[in-house]
């Protein structure tokens, strides 16, 4: 079965029949929650991530007086967050946008895995090592871009992440959240969002064409605007080292 992980993983390196048994069989059997539920509180003890199979998640940190950041939005195929292993807390609130199918990943689970398959284990190291380029995107795009930018940046992220697992195509892709979950993700208000999508209209590179179906107009000039669009892709392990882990 090609789960968004499995489909994800292939990008990096070739799997077998055995790769993707082992793959599926990570974390055990789904569960599910509702949406609106939390899955997490920040301070809580954790000593499990999340293997998300289907439906949207938020993992962000809110202060005192209510203001949320969104950290990140967690999507089919990712694995949140695997800092839980070295830490005793979560520093991190999670809580589910749409209803969601999930496993909880253990430590164990993770080396057992590259215990017996070294080739995964580097697979998985090359994930991480692209999610972490993704945080610091994100993070030049709230710290340094204008608004504008930043809500471009923040579609053209999404539009990318989920063309990964098979869950957008080269027309759009559907975003089954609201435009506060957008403001929070890009340090902007409600209102200021929801003038920035329509000059995204008005000019031509995105346009909402259902409830949660969002079209891109001009790939070309998004990525153009977006400027560190590039850094989000995902590529396979260099040759070289697929073939060492074949020894």
């Amino acid at each position: 079965m090609l789960t968004p992980l499995v489909l994800k993983l292939a990008r990096v390196i070739e799997l077998g029949e055995a790769d993707i048994t082992a793959l599926n069989a990570l974390g055990g059997a789904p569960r599910r929650c509702p949406a609106g539920q939390s899955l997490v509180e920040a301070g809580e003890r954790m000593n499990a991530a999340f293997l998300v199979h289907a439906g949207w998640a938020v993992r962000h940190c809110s202060l005192e007086d209510g203001r949320r950041l969104v950290l990140d939005i967690v999507l089919p195929g990712d694995i949140c967050d695997p800092t839980v292993f070295v830490r005793p807390r979560a520093d991190f609130s999670l809580q589910a946008l749409t209803p969601l199918s999930y496993s909880l990943v253990r430590s164990e689970n993770i080396l057992e895995l590259v215990n017996r398959s070294p080739r995964l284990g580097a697979a998985l190291w090359w994930i991480e090592a692209h999610e972490e380029a993704i945080t610091r995107a994100h993070l030049v795009a709230v710290g340094r871009m204008s608004a504008y930018e930043r809500v471009a940046y923040l579609l053209w992220e999404l539009w990318t992440r989920l063309g990964l697992v098979g869950l957008a195509d080269d027309k759009g892709f559907e975003l089954p959240c609201g435009q506060d979950v957008i403001a929070d993700a890009a340090g902007l208000s409600y209102v200021h969002v929801s003038r920035t999508l329509r000059r995204l209209d008005r000019e031509g590179l995105v346009r909402r064409h259902s409830p949660h179906g969002w079209r891109i107009l001009d790939a070309r000039r998004l990525r153009e605007l977006v400027q560190i669009a590039d850094g989000l892709r995902l590529s396979p392990l260099p040759r070289r080292i697929q073939q060492r882990l074949r020894r």
